[in-house]
């Protein structure tokens, strides 16, 4: 009987500056979603059985090694890639590990290519990866400009492709911004790059929890992502690659598990190639959990849709509501083009106050959980606000207080759905920005700024060791 997903902590309540207590609504989903009840009750059966994987001499090996294997089996159903061209990799420290592992493994693969294409919308995890190895990186440009820019230009990437088509040895671009929730043309990025012999890297992280990804019909080379953005917090990074590719990635972590012979003369690496790009022990109960979770995401249903088909159409509905909601409030701007739809995430700024205070007074007096600065995309985040900052007038402003006056500007408030996420959640948003606006004096008086744009209350402090239960 199908049931779909239940998540840890939606009821979760804090205290709030004005001696309430309220039920926090989870809007930072794009950093990490709330964890999947089946995350955690897939490890508490799991653990009973805990063992290394790489063995079937007993019961409990049997277990890991099996569930592990069904593991890596589940991911590349979920983005639907034949695994007789793909394999999947676990990855320690996430899309990050994962990305730096394709880049290092690409420059020593294909030398003589030294030109990497990242687009303009990269988070730092897609982008500082490639500046390694006397990469030459070149940025590829946005569709528009400032503030309501769009996706990749098509026409200048593909002029760059003409231009240095025996220099350029990948593209790496995000599937969708993790700024914005503009999603990029994939597809048509992976034709126009294969036909002068150039690789496509995928970072999937803000994508693959919102719809299907269906690889096998993209035809990109590397996929990655992290579980942790797939409601698995404790999960491992995944990367996904074309087999013929991934056999020749120099550059892996050597160690137990990716050989097949090894004496004080030579070794062998294994025949298999996911097995090969594991060494040691991997995260097996994060990749076991992970998989559980995207095996009932697979199965969610809604409406008459089931799948990941199902999730996208209530998300993609969640998101005009949002939209609308947001555009109602004449002070708030949404950036990027306003044409374009969005998924999982847009970011704002309230054109009377800072994004850090906006973010401080819903956390601080509505329980609401959203993110601000630059998301781990300053580049991206700095050509959406280069008209805004340009324009700032520092006339009445003291010289040494310019710099802290700027850095209260530099950057948005970024709110993103999940699954979890209910039109009532939208309205609750809406109505709180809406009641800052009107009261502006009163809220804002209680806050003060540090030199790097951060706001506190001067009075209220949440008791982090209280909620925990701690004694420290």
């Amino acid at each position: 009987m199908q049931s779909n997903p239940k998540f840890i902590g939606i009821d979760t309540q804090y205290p709030t500056a004005d001696g309430k207590r309220l039920t926090r609504l989870h809007l930072d989903g794009a950093a990490s979603p709330l964890a999947s009840a089946k995350a955690l009750e897939t490890i508490c059966k799991l653990l009973p059985h805990y063992s290394n994987t790489h063995s079937y001499v007993h019961s409990s090996a049997q277990v890991s090694t099996k569930a592990l294997e069904w593991a890596h089996q589940t991911v590349l159903k979920f983005v639907g890639a034949d695994e007789k061209k793909y394999a999947s990799v676990f990855s320690g420290a996430g899309t990050t590990a994962a990305i730096n592992r394709v880049a290092r493994g690409l420059h020593h693969a294909r030398p003589e290519r030294n030109i990497v294409l990242v687009s303009s919308m990269e988070h730092h995890a897609n982008d500082l990866p490639h500046r390694q190895f006397g990469n030459q990186v070149i940025y590829l440009p946005l569709e528009g400009q400032g503030a309501t820019s769009g996706t990749i230009d098509l026409s200048q990437l593909t002029q760059l492709c003409q231009q240095h088509a025996d220099e350029i040895n990948y593209i790496a671009v995000s599937s969708v911004s993790n700024v914005s929730g503009i999603s990029n043309p994939i597809k048509t990025i992976c034709q126009i790059a294969h036909k002068y012999d150039i690789l496509v890297l995928i970072d999937a992280a803000q994508s693959v929890a919102h719809g299907p990804t269906e690889l096998d019909h993209l035809n990109a080379d590397f996929l990655v992502f992290s579980g942790h953005k797939v409601y698995t917090p404790m999960a491992p990074g995944v990367l996904i690659a074309k087999r013929k590719l991934l056999k020749n990635l120099s550059g892996q972590d050597l160690g137990g598990g990716s050989v097949s012979r090894v004496s004080f003369y030579d070794f062998e690496l294994s025949d298999d190639e996911t097995t090969r790009e594991e060494s040691g022990t991997p995260n097996i109960v994060g990749a076991i959990a992970l998989a559980a979770v995207l095996h009932e995401l697979m199965h969610y249903s809604l409406d008459g849709l089931s799948g990941l088909n199902a999730i996208k159409a209530k998300e993609n509905a969640l998101m005009l509501d949002l939209i609308d909601g947001l555009e109602s409030i004449n002070e708030l701007t949404i950036y990027g083009d306003p044409e374009l739809p969005r998924t999982g995430a847009l970011a704002i700024n309230h054109s009377q106050i800072d994004h850090g205070l906006l973010a401080a007074i819903l956390n601080d007096y509505f329980a609401i959980a959203v993110r601000n600065e630059c998301f781990c995309a300053h580049p991206y985040v700095s050509s959406l606000l280069k008209e805004e900052l340009w324009q700032l007038d520092l006339s009445n402003i003291a010289e040494e207080q310019q710099e802290s006056f700027i850095n209260r500007k530099r950057g948005m408030v970024r709110v993103s759905l999940s699954l979890y996420n209910t039109p009532s959640d939208v309205i609750r948003l809406v109505d709180a920005i809406k009641r800052i606006s009107s009261e502006l004096d009163y809220y804002t008086q209680h806050y003060q700024a540090d030199n790097d744009g951060v706001y506190s209350h001067v009075e209220y402090q949440l008791e982090w060791q209280k909620e925990l239960g701690l004694d420290v």
